[in-house]
């Protein structure tokens, strides 16, 4: 059984979200620029990691609730 992560000391969650965006990096296509994996905890807490260089973050972020809040999703 995994460890839950509000469990996780900082090198296991780096460990464990390292692990997942290789993941992620290895499915990506040739036009991916980098991706970002935000997970929601029960307890109210965010993690996240990312292959995107960090300066590009908050501005896919904004641009990314932008569409959310005006409900321009799409099922997948």
């Amino acid at each position: 059984m995994a460890k839950l992560m509000k469990y996780m000391t900082e090198p296991e969650l780096g460990e464990h979200l390292t692990k997942q965006l290789r993941f992620i990096k290895s499915c990506q296509t040739p036009d991916t620029i980098g991706s970002m994996l935000v997970i929601f905890q029960d307890d109210g807490i965010t993690q996240y990691g990312a292959t995107v260089d960090p300066e590009t973050a908050p501005q896919a972020l904004r641009e990314l609730a932008d569409r959310i809040e005006r409900r321009q999703t799409v099922k997948r």
